[in-house]
């Protein structure tokens, strides 16, 4: 791993620790203040937004930062490209509204907490705003990161001073997704007074270009989320607000522990792509490492998980929400399988000339979920909706590895490579060790 990809993972991170990390601290007080059933209504609209926020970033994530990261250095191009993703943003942003209007006068379960819903609705507008795809392409993630960090930290204070009984739902909503909403204003400001990014007016061609060149990247982001989402969605459909509840507060837990993977593999994708524009043999040897190493930290984080799953769940939780405890087991490896996924996906499959095998594999996998998703959920509750993430997750990593040896493409780590690694962390050790001995000596 370079230098520029650690530290560009570290702020990435820092993203998603204001995503993810400090709502964690707010599961304890939230599920002791507003109850599970109001929690799980919380929970349930923030899925339902994540089919709005999927749809809105149309897979300019991977899309655009890949095209921004192989010509970072042409100002025109910036300024054209990121004038042509903010239409396409903008006029999905809307569709989505329309789309969420329809659901509130139509769907009774959403027409009778539709304040909720709308109030959830500002985190896809600050999503929609968060130009953390531009500067993940020109991998300078610093600015953004301490900004998105700072924000969502101010908002979680918020919960605290807010609410305060479990009538205060609607403001918790309010609150959560505020600080995505500011974030993404911020990151606004911050794109325009440190890049020079001059607005233009986008031709019909060059919008077209980019629908076509995200068309795959979307179809296969729009069905993970579909799966992803869908778990907590079909759960309270089918089961209520309560057991999604207990699968969310599980879920929050299991996304902080993911923010290992995730990060990583967002800073890895531009340098990867650059690699792969170059020569296929280096990405390859990179990514080998690199499922060495995050495929280790994670397998020997789920295992800690299965182990301590009881205790973190009477401390985030509290005694009452045992019903978590296997729900937390199920999800403990999903990380690990996702780092699997991520570098023979996003990493492999992308960058070596496989996006419609990729989007189809998710595609597959997704139909594969939601055939399992109902009767698990009706037999087993919320742990048969994470057992269902759990087996399609694991579905899908072999489909992936399929597909890439069939094309001559083996990411399976070699001996020596992994001889390497723990050479190279030994030696790390070793020096660690050194300058803490030096230290009390001194």
């Amino acid at each position: 791993m370079t230098r520029r990809v650690v530290g560009n993972a570290a702020s990435v991170m820092a993203v998603q620790a204001g995503t993810y990390l400090l709502p964690l601290i707010n599961i304890p007080y939230l599920l002791r203040v507003i109850g599970p059933e109001h929690y799980g209504l919380i929970a349930f609209s923030q899925a339902v937004m994540a089919y709005f926020v999927t749809l809105n970033d149309y897979g300019f994530n991977l899309s655009a930062t890949r095209e921004l990261a192989v010509r970072r250095n042409d100002p025109v191009l910036r300024s054209e490209l990121y004038s042509a993703v903010m239409a396409i943003k903008i006029g999905l942003c809307f569709l989505s509204f329309f789309i969420l209007c329809l659901l509130v006068r139509f769907v009774p379960r959403f027409h009778r907490d539709a304040l909720v819903f709308f109030a959830s609705f500002g985190s896809v507008v600050g999503t929609m705003l968060f130009p953390r795809w531009f500067f993940q392409g020109i991998e300078k993630m610093y600015l953004i990161s301490v900004e998105n960090l700072a924000t969502n930290l101010v908002f979680t204070a918020g919960i605290y001073l807010l609410v305060r009984r479990p009538e205060d739902y609607l403001i918790a909503a309010i609150v959560q997704a505020g600080g995505t909403l500011v974030a993404g204003i911020i990151g606004l400001i911050i794109l325009f007074s440190t890049e020079h990014v001059k607005l233009t007016v986008p031709t019909v061609g060059q919008i077209r270009h980019r629908f076509v060149d995200g068309w795959h990247l979307f179809i296969s982001s729009a069905a993970s989320t579909f799966y992803t989402s869908s778990n907590a969605v079909v759960l309270g459909l089918v089961c209520g607000m309560t057991q999604v509840g207990y699968f969310s507060a599980a879920y929050k837990i299991f996304a902080a522990a993911q923010m290992l993977v995730a990060p990583m593999g967002q800073a890895m994708y531009p340098h990867v792509c650059s690699l792969a524009h170059r020569s296929r043999e280096l990405a390859v040897a990179y990514l080998r490492k690199a499922l060495i190493v995050i495929g280790g930290i994670t397998f020997a984080g789920g295992l800690l998980v299965i182990l301590l799953s009881g205790i973190i769940v009477r401390i985030a939780m509290g005694p009452k929400y045992t019903a978590s405890v296997p729900v937390l087991e199920f999800m403990a490896m999903t990380p690990f399988i996702f780092a699997i996924n991520n570098i023979y996906g996003t990493q492999g499959m992308l960058n070596f000339g496989m996006k419609a095998q990729f989007s189809r594999t998710i595609v597959i996998s997704a139909f594969f979920n939601n055939i399992i998703l109902v009767p698990l959920c009706f037999w087993f509750k919320a742990p048969g909706a994470a057992a269902s993430g759990l087996i399609t997750q694991s579905v899908m990593a072999v489909m992936m590895g399929t597909v890439l040896y069939r094309r001559g493409i083996d990411l399976l780590p070699r001996f020596s490579d992994l001889r390497g690694q723990v050479s190279s962390l030994s030696t790390v050790a070793q020096r660690g060790y050194r300058k803490l001995r030096f230290s009390a000596a001194d």
